[in-house]
């Protein structure tokens, strides 16, 4: 993961809200790889159910979303700060 530099004139509170949302964004790309080893996993188990793959994807589809989403936020809150 790239570090971005931090405006120096940006309050240590927001500077760590913003090490939260990047570590919340690692948190849910960490989900997705969970989310689709269980459905790598679930393929080879004749009693898993049909649609569970597909659901899984989905969800893990979602939380690279929301990693995407919280990166965005975090980078917006320091350019935010630069002003």
């Amino acid at each position: 993961m790239a570090t971005e530099s931090r405006p120096v004139t940006a309050a240590p509170e927001l500077l760590a809200y913003v090490d939260g949302l990047r570590v919340d964004a690692d948190r849910m790309d960490g989900y997705a790889q969970r989310l689709r080893g269980v459905a790598e996993t679930l393929s080879g188990c004749a009693g898993a159910p049909e649609w569970s793959n597909a659901a899984l994807e989905r969800q893990a589809t979602a939380c690279v979303t929301a990693a995407i989403q919280l990166r965005a936020a975090a980078a917006a809150l320091l350019a935010h700060a630069a002003v």
